[in-house]
This record gives C-alpha cells, sequence and structure tokens, in this order.
C-alpha cells in the first residue's frame, strides 16, 4: 500500500466532514407518523401574484411606497446564495441575498402582509428571523431553527407568510442558523405609517446598516472560539462597515489574498436646507456602534418601532440589534462632513488569546455627508462624547411620545434567571443561563413539540425552557448578570417595558420601578455585574427566544426560551411546508452522510 500525504490530509478532512454531519447535538429524529399534519391554514392570498425580486442601493433615497386604503399583501423573493465581494476592499465569500449585503429593503404599510419566498442557494441550511416582527399567530415564522422551525435545506424554498398587524418603524432580518449572518445574511426591513406623527417633517429617508466585519468566515471562526481550553474572549473584527462598505488596510493582508486599499466611502447625498430621517440599524456580531455626523445633531424620534417625545443629541450610540430614527437638518454650509460609524473600542474586550487580537482594523469607521453642489474634501470635526460609554442612550431620550401604563398592575408570572460563563467537561467555553447552556433541537423544533401535545415542563433541560400561561397576564423577568461582559438581550415575539436598569454594585430596589411611563423597547443592554427589570404582556401564543444579541455568545448557549400559552399554541396548526422542512433537513443530512463515507472508501481502495 502506498501512501501519499496529501491523498491522506484529503481523507482525515473527509472522516472529520463526516463526523461533522454525523454529530447532531441532542437531537430527536421524528417521523412523519408522529407529525400530526393539520390543514394549512394561512394560505397565500393569491397563488399567481408574482414575487419582486428586489435590490436596494442604501445610498439613494427610500422610495416609499404608496399608502392603501386598506391592507395589501406584498410578495418578495429572496435568493440567497454566496458571492465573492469585497466590502472593506479584502475580497472573501459572502453569505449573499439577491446578490447584495446588505441584502435588500423589504417594505411594506402598517397592516401590510408580507409573502417572502426564500430560496436557499447556500449550500448550507440557513433561515431568517425577521426581527422584531411580533409574528402573531405565526410563530413558526420567526425563523429559529430549533425553537420554531427547522432550517431551510439547500435547493429548498420556504415562504414566510405573516401580517405586520399594527407594527410600524425599523427593523431588519437575518439568519438564526449558527452565525450564518456574521458572513452577510442580513438586511433591513421597514414598516411605514400613514399616522407616522414624524411623518411631515422630513423630505427624504435613508437606510443605513452598520456591522462589524471579518476576513475568516465563521465556520473558521467558531471552531476556534470552540475549542477546548480556549481562554480568549470574542472574535475581534476587521473593520466598521456604514451599510456594506468599510476600509482595511491591505498591507496587512495575508500574502496571496486579494485587496485593494482605498475603497470608495459611503455617501449620503443631501440637498441644502432639505431634512433627511436616517433610519440606524446595528446589525452586528458583537460590536457597539456611535453613529454622528459632524457639525449636524440628531433629533432622536424612533426606537425599535416605538414612536419617542423628541429630543436632540450629537452621537447615538447603537448596541446589537438595536434600530433608532433621527431627522437631521441640512442646514450647514454647503460642503463635505464626515459620518462616522465607529465601532467603540471600548466596549470590546480583548486579550493576547482571543481571535484576530493582532487584527489591523481601524475602529473608525467613515462615511460622507455630500451636500449637492459640495467640492471641497471632507475636514470636519467630531462632536465630543455626550453618552455614558458602552450603554444604551440615556432614558431621557427614549420617552415613549404617548404614555405607556399598560405595564403597571399586577404581575401574574415572576422568573429569575442568572447569567453566567463556564466549561463543560472538555474545557469549552459554555454560556449560562441559569446554569444550563441552550442547544437547539434542529431537526424537532420546540413549537412542533408543543403542537404534538407536548408538555412544556416536560422538555429537555437545554431547551432553558420558561412557561407563562396567563393570557393577558404581566410577566417580570429579573436577569442577574454574573459576569463582567455587557450584553444586549434581545427578546423575540415582543417588546418589552424596562423597570430597572442596575448596574454593578447597585441593590435591587422595587420602590424604583419605572411602571408609568417607563422606557419601552426589544433590545436592551445588561451591564456588566449588574442586572435589569423588564416586563412584557403575555398575549402572543409561541415559543419565543430572549437571548444575548452578541452572536458569539448565542452560540455558547445564552438564549432562554420563552414557552408562552402553550394550551392555545398547541391547537394551532403549522403549515405542512414548515413541518416537511424537517424531514427535508434530516433527508439532506443522511445523504450528505451517505455520499461522504463512499469518497472515504473509494479513497481507501485507491491506496491498495
Amino acid at each position: 500500500m502506498k501512501f501519499n500525504i496529501k491523498r491522506i490530509l484529503i481523507l482525515f478532512i473527509l472522516l472529520f466532514v463526516i463526523g461533522s454531519v454525523a454529530i447532531e447535538t441532542s437531537v430527536q429524529t421524528v417521523s412523519g407518523d408522529s407529525l400530526h399534519l393539520k390543514d394549512y391554514t394561512n394560505e397565500i392570498q393569491n397563488l399567481n401574484e408574482p414575487y419582486k425580486f428586489i435590490k436596494t442601493d442604501y445610498f439613494k433615497p427610500i422610495t416609499h411606497l404608496s399608502f392603501t386604503n386598506k391592507p395589501v399583501t406584498r410578495y418578495y423573493q429572496l435568493t440567497l446564495k454566496k458571492v465573492k465581494m469585497s466590502p472593506d476592499g479584502f475580497e472573501r465569500p459572502v453569505w449573499s441575498v439577491n446578490g447584495q449585503h446588505p441584502g435588500p429593503l423589504i417594505q411594506a404599510n402598517k397592516g401590510d402582509r408580507l409573502v417572502l419566498n426564500v430560496t436557499n442557494n447556500f449550500d448550507d441550511p440557513a433561515t431568517i428571523h425577521w426581527h422584531g416582527m411580533f409574528q402573531h399567530g405565526t410563530n413558526w415564522y420567526d425563523g429559529v431553527p430549533g425553537q420554531t422551525q427547522c432550517p431551510i435545506p439547500n435547493d429548498v424554498s420556504l415562504v414566510y407568510n405573516f401580517s405586520t398587524t399594527d407594527q410600524h418603524g425599523t427593523y431588519w432580518y437575518h439568519s438564526h442558523f449558527f452565525a450564518q449572518y456574521v458572513d452577510g445574511l442580513r438586511g433591513s426591513l421597514v414598516v411605514h405609517d400613514p399616522d407616522d406623527p414624524y411623518l411631515n417633517q422630513y423630505d427624504f429617508e435613508y437606510l443605513v446598516v452598520l456591522s462589524d466585519w471579518h476576513h475568516n468566515t465563521t465556520g473558521v471562526l467558531l471552531p476556534l472560539q470552540d475549542a477546548p481550553g480556549y481562554s480568549g474572549l470574542r472574535p475581534i473584527p476587521d473593520s466598521p462597515l456604514i451599510s456594506g462598505l468599510g476600509r482595511y488596510n491591505c498591507t496587512a493582508a495575508p500574502p496571496g489574498s486579494k485587496c485593494k486599499s482605498n475603497q470608495p466611502l459611503a455617501v449620503y447625498n443631501v440637498k441644502k436646507n432639505k431634512k433627511y430621517r436616517f433610519r440606524i440599524i446595528n446589525s452586528s456580531a458583537d460590536g457597539v456602534f456611535v453613529f454622528s455626523i459632524d457639525q449636524h445633531k440628531l433629533k432622536v424620534i424612533e426606537a425599535d418601532g416605538i414612536y419617542l417625545k423628541p429630543t436632540i443629541i450629537k452621537k447615538l450610540p447603537v448596541a446589537v440589534g438595536q434600530r433608532y430614527s433621527v431627522i437631521v437638518d441640512a442646514n450647514q454650509p454647503v460642503g463635505n462632513y464626515f459620518i462616522r460609524g465607529t465601532l467603540d473600542k471600548r466596549c470590546t474586550p480583548i486579550n493576547n488569546a482571543t481571535i484576530n487580537f493582532n487584527s489591523a482594523i481601524d475602529w473608525n469607521g467613515l462615511g460622507i455627508l455630500h451636500y449637492e453642489g459640495a467640492i471641497n474634501k471632507p475636514n470636519s470635526k467630531e462632536f465630543d462624547d455626550d453618552f455614558t460609554p458602552c450603554r444604551d442612550l440615556d432614558k431621557k431620550h427614549l420617552n415613549p411620545i404617548k404614555p405607556i401604563t399598560k405595564y403597571d398592575g399586577h404581575v401574574t408570572d415572576f422568573v429569575n434567571i442568572t447569567i453566567t460563563f463556564g466549561r463543560d467537561k472538555n474545557q469549552r467555553l459554555k454560556a449560562l443561563i441559569n446554569n444550563s447552556s441552550f442547544v437547539p433541537q434542529m431537526n424537532d423544533p420546540t413549537v412542533n413539540k408543543i403542537t404534538r401535545d407536548i408538555d412544556a415542563k416536560d422538555l429537555p433541560k437545554e431547551q432553558n425552557s420558561v412557561i407563562f400561561n396567563h393570557n393577558g397576564g404581566i410577566a417580570e423577568i429579573y436577569v442577574k448578570n454574573n459576569n463582567g461582559a455587557d450584553h444586549p438581550f434581545h427578546m423575540h415575539g415582543h417588546v418589552f417595558a424596562i423597570m430597572y436598569v442596575g448596574e454593578k454594585g447597585e441593590v435591587h430596589d422595587k420602590s424604583k420601578y419605572n411602571k408609568r411611563n417607563p422606557v419601552v423597547r426589544d433590545t436592551l443592554t445588561i451591564p456588566g455585574n449588574g442586572f435589569v427589570v423588564i416586563r412584557f404582556i403575555t398575549d402572543n401564543p409561541g415559543v419565543w427566544a430572549f437571548h444575548c444579541h452578541i452572536e458569539w455568545h448565542v452560540e455558547l448557549g445564552m438564549v432562554l426560551g420563552i414557552i408562552e400559552l402553550q394550551d392555545t399554541l398547541k391547537k394551532e396548526t403549522i403549515p405542512e411546508d414548515v413541518v416537511a422542512l424537517c424531514l427535508e433537513h434530516d433527508l439532506q443530512k443522511r445523504t450528505t452522510r451517505k455520499m461522504l463515507n463512499s469518497i472515504v472508501i473509494n479513497e481507501i481502495r485507491s491506496y491498495d
């Protein structure tokens, strides 16, 4: 038998891939007979309506939808495909939507129904979560594998079909399959409101999607973080991006890589004395962004879909998953002014064991606010900080435009959780909620179990489930952060009222709760070694994730599963095509495993 080093290496890689395909942690395989399929009750309104393939130029003002007398159904096509792109000058594969990154803008008006045909051509499974959308009555379209659906296999399409109900504001969409959105599957979603109190206070509207960017794919980064004994912190990015554009010092690029320096900056064009609404989204894996425009103050009018009493600020801190709208008055002398999308280095811990700790990143992401007729290069000066670093925008800027009092009442359910980190028996780092690390069951999601009449109290421990079963009740969650990291926590299916945010060393004092007019949103920062108390109304049957939106922490298991109104949920009908994903996903895994086994056997035989 002759051995060739190259072929041995190929054989080793194949064996590793087979092992990876074969391992599905804590997954219970289900057969078709046990699914109890019901009639499809969420029919698409017009099967003959063509899906609209959309593209978005993020540096042109949004073209508004026309308002209609009654809600309409809007059909969109989203095709997922890997393409080579160079967002900051460094070329790498990008998990794109309709061939672009960020993905195209999805628009609707308040009350409209969205029907989105998602075709997965990634060669990887995928899902899409519609971040901030409540999914009333359509929990299975929330897009969380292991909780609300099985992943969409390669070369398979799934139609997401849900109503915007009475929601309005700035949202986004992203993959929830492992850390896939960090590789590019993310885009913007705006629900316009004919009753928007600020509609007549601006002339044009722009989107700004902020993100941190890595040159290595998450297929490289996640195994490094998951290695036994890893003692570093979250992976350090290579660039900040403003709506998909950034700059990287290509002299630091590895030999053999394709990299072009002096990439164009993000440019937003304005006209003198016009007013502009900027919708700002932090779609990062990790970083806190600080957004500002030199010599132009920001009037804050919306946070996470909630209209706010207008206030004026100079700089806007935006945690991962948060969204804001600000109005900018182009009232300065005609010229070019820096737009700053700065990754706040103060909020990114690092040590010499951290993945990419020696990154050549320039933390100062730059764009340009270009006045029509301006010819000078920007030389504007940055505002001084007017905020507390690594904290959400001060609550004095987050007062709802109308007082929200429904959270001031009898608390029907109370949950006390503690978040921290630990290590498993193999010394792999894990994130823990009440000493349990979340593990998704990819081919038997929680919502499938509930609709098969499995009681939530009998769910596996690693589902990190909490149960709320008072219809219309007030649930209160106290979150104690037992580690020094700040955590931007996001809740699916709801907004919540912030009763209190406690810093390190503060004592929990119920008399300080803000019950009469609390800040209301769906994502907030939990201070390191601090705590928060939130309340929400239990009126949306479903399985809802409540998790840290630092994606590296999600992959370590910092996820809670809220089981809400299971007595109602178990009577719901999951569409057949959603349930069928589980069988298709399992079939593709089995086929892949069989194919790889065959390749290895042929390789071994060829040595003889």
